[in-house]
């Protein structure tokens, strides 16, 4: 029997594996998906979610600037009373922050008037945490699945179509065969189902369970395969290979030793199945990697980072190892037929996710697994958007911090506070994923633009009362007299000019 004959009998089968699940996405999810898919660039969308949260809580920064503001003032036109209480309880903080309480009481200051905002920030602060962590794990595994379903439609070329006229069902097994004979050597692919499995009432029911079921082991088609040139001369070769190997064996074998320097067609034909095996994982993978870069790198890709989804270190990689992956999705549920699932009962659907086969999937992207996703400048931006907009903040809340203390350690508790916020943001640039440090980055800097148009803003408004209710004192002093101030010298300087 001829070695394609013997092939043709045997069993040369590889697997094809199951169906593949997105990441559930709450409502928030659903947005950024929204965004980024919009606009076409994930960077682009990321940064558009940042700016859309930041104008939703606009209102309420502005009321706590414009609040901040007033306490600044009522601080400074109190400033001369809270020196002298600075001086007379200076050995005596609780007596001082006694009368300094009843100070504030007296005078309407309230430290406490700006803090709503500030918590509502921190809540959507971590709403954002949740949100970009949640899409990460989403698209992480939405790409992963991009390259399984290129990986199985690879194999699948070479096999047959489930109909309902080649479904053969006998016990557990499911086969797909040639209607035309009934020799294993027509059976196109498999399914083991387990005893709890129900494949449907109707056909249609039946096929459509089957063709999104688990793991599928495809019986190539010999005669097909074997007809393409590519196929034909890798299996001749590997045949060959095995036979000259064996005949070296056989050459060098000790003294005493029996070695055959012929190979029985049964070890050739087992050669042949293993080179022809390998041919398809081998094309597989190479789809997976086209997958990757035509389509993996459009949704991850931003500036020099190769994954967005990953921290824009050295030390991480556009392509995550398995133990990475899994952590990132066990930490989420999937979306299963409309129903929330979690990862355990997942792998109970399809085998798509397990490390053998995800280790199989992306055996081409070594490259990928080991070159670095990015250069740290992402996490340094991070930190020094947030160190100059604290700066900026910190400033404004001089007189606040200069008297808020018997002793004025205020403002040195607040710069270790801003020290340890600092800390606390960097490890999180470290610990998430770049897309979360675009958030930082586009929420930093519009914090410091919107403080300093809103600091300009009130502080016109503020200084313009301030003028008014000093006007109104000189009039009550000096009924029918206007008072000279700095504000009608500029224009009196004005009108001269214009005279000239």
């Amino acid at each position: 029997m001829g070695l394609l004959n013997l092939l043709n009998t045997a069993d040369v089968s590889i697997v094809v594996f199951g169906q593949t699940y997105d990441v559930y996405l709450n409502f928030i999810g659903k947005i950024i998906r929204w965004l980024i898919t919009g606009v076409g660039t994930v960077g682009v969308g990321i940064i558009l979610f940042s700016l859309i949260l930041k104008l939703i809580v606009m209102p309420f920064d502005v009321y706590q600037r414009i609040a901040m503001r007033k306490q600044n003032r009522l601080m400074k036109e109190n400033q001369a009373r809270m020196e002298k209480l600075q001086k007379q309880y200076g050995n005596d903080k609780e007596k001082y922050n006694q009368k300094l309480m009843e100070m504030y009481k007296e005078n309407g200051i309230n430290m406490f008037s700006s803090c709503l905002p500030m918590i509502l920030s921190m809540v959507i602060f971590f709403v954002a945490i949740g949100a970009f962590n949640a899409y990460s794990q989403y698209s992480n595994v939405s790409n992963y699945n991009t390259m399984l379903n290129a990986y199985n439609a690879k194999i699948q070329t070479y096999c047959a179509d489930l109909t309902e006229e080649n479904l053969t069902i006998d016990g557990n097994i499911v086969m797909v065969k040639d209607t035309n004979a009934a020799s294993d050597k027509y059976i196109y692919y498999t399914i083991t189902l387990s005893e709890n499995e129900n494949l449907g009432e109707t056909t249609e029911e039946k096929l459509a369970y089957i063709q999104s079921r688990t793991q599928k082991e495809y019986k190539i088609d010999v005669e097909k395969a074997y007809a393409n040139e590519e196929i034909k001369a890798l299996v001749d070769k590997a045949v060959a290979d095995a036979v000259a190997a064996q005949k070296l064996a056989a050459e060098s074998a000790a003294e005493g030793e029996e070695i055959s320097a012929e190979l029985t067609l049964e070890q050739k034909t087992e050669v042949a199945q293993t080179a022809i095996k390998n041919y398809f994982t081998k094309q597989a993978q190479g789809a997976v990697l086209v997958a990757y870069d035509e389509e993996v790198i459009e949704n991850t890709k931003f500036l020099w980072i190769k994954n967005i989804w990953a921290t824009d270190a050295s030390y991480k990689h556009p392509v995550l190892t398995y133990s990475e992956f899994s952590a990132e999705i066990s930490r989420e549920k999937f979306e299963v037929n409309g129903e929330k699932v979690e990862l355990a009962s997942v792998t109970g659907y399809t085998d798509a996710y397990k490390e053998e086969t995800y280790k199989l999937v992306t055996d081409g992207l070594e490259k990928h697994k080991t070159e670095a996703n990015g250069w740290y400048i992402l996490i340094a931006l991070s930190i020094g958007t947030i160190l100059l907009q604290q700066w900026v903040t910190n400033r404004s809340q001089k007189e606040q911090q200069q008297f808020s203390s018997v002793d004025g350690q205020a403002a040195s508790q607040q710069k270790m506070t801003m020290i340890i916020m600092t800390g606390m943001f960097a490890i999180f640039s470290f610990m998430y994923s770049s897309a979360f440090s675009i958030y930082m980055i586009t929420s930093n800097i519009f914090s410091l633009l919107s403080t300093l148009v809103i600091n300009k803003a009130v502080d016109s408004v503020e200084n313009k009362k301030e003028a008014q209710r000093e006007q109104e004192k000189y009039n009550q002093r000096f009924p029918g007299r206007k008072q000279i101030t700095n504000n009608t010298a500029d224009k009196k300087k004005a009108d001269k000019k214009d005279k000239k």
